[in-house]
């Protein structure tokens, strides 16, 4: 075998995991200079290790060139996730929840490209919801984005909704809110109401409602997302299951951020 070896591991795994974790800080694709750049190696040096990236599904090459992180990527970091400590030990409340409003129930956790969808526990009663585990949702029309939104800083979401705003105005769609502003007044409601909703906003005919769960530092730690018919699942504080589905946010907080 040929591999460059140190005294403690294999050279050549250590460079092609710094070309990866130079593709995963940066948050857009890159382009092969840019990534060199970023590394302060020479583009053909990065170019091979970016080509076995490729082969193994950590990255993927763009139609303009640019690279970007791959399905294989992806799954890792949500394996990750998925095995976090606190989504654990949060199983047993949230089947309990689900046995108690029969909801299709989505779990969500933070990245720096949105929220991602990290579990998804299906109704028994039959609804027209495809909710795919890895799904980034947008932070604008979707119950879970808005909570985010409301919640976290403006400096980490703002520029995302602002991308979603401009993607909006280049295919000529109306979404609410429709800029900054608008969504102040929303942010309000959310807050106030401890829930952010939709209602037919991505499925004809499907409400979600979404409640996060705080850790003891007072950040979102996961979100969680009932979603259901319209007739089933009303937009109202007052309803039962949507109560429940408060109520088991608040327990999760209490119990993440107990002594």
């Amino acid at each position: 075998m040929s591999e460059e070896k140190t005294q403690a591991g294999v050279q050549s795994l250590e460079v092609g995991l710094t070309v990866l974790d130079a593709l995963i800080a940066h948050r857009t694709p890159m382009m092969l200079k840019e990534l060199a750049e970023n590394l302060s190696m020479h583009p053909a040096k990065v170019h091979r290790y970016v080509v076995s990236l490729v082969r193994m599904s950590y990255a993927r090459q763009l139609s303009d060139g640019r690279y970007a992180l791959g399905e294989q990527a992806w799954r890792l970091g949500l394996s990750c996730i998925q095995r976090t400590d606190t989504i654990q030990a949060a199983q047993p409340m949230i089947y309990d929840l689900h046995r108690k409003i029969d909801c299709g129930l989505q779990i969500s956790k933070w990245t720096s490209q949105g929220p991602l969808i990290v579990q998804w526990i299906e109704p028994n009663q039959q609804v027209s919801v495809i909710t795919r585990v890895g799904s980034i949702m947008p932070l604008l029309n979707s119950a879970t984005g808005r909570t985010y939104a409301a919640f976290m800083a403006e400096e980490i979401v703002r520029p995302l909704m602002e991308r979603e705003w401009q993607q909006k105005q280049a295919l000529s769609q109306q979404v609410y809110p429709a800029n900054w502003e608008e969504f102040l007044e929303l942010k309000q409601s959310i807050i106030q109401q401890g829930a952010a909703t939709v209602s037919g906003d991505m499925l004809v005919g499907v409400n979600a409602i979404c409640v996060p769960v705080f850790n003891s530092h007072g950040e979102i730690e996961f979100c969680i997302a009932a979603l259901a018919s319209d007739l089933y699942l009303p937009i109202d504080f007052e309803h039962e299951r949507v109560k429940a589905l408060k109520e088991t946010a608040a327990a999760l907080t209490r119990y993440i951020t107990q002594d």
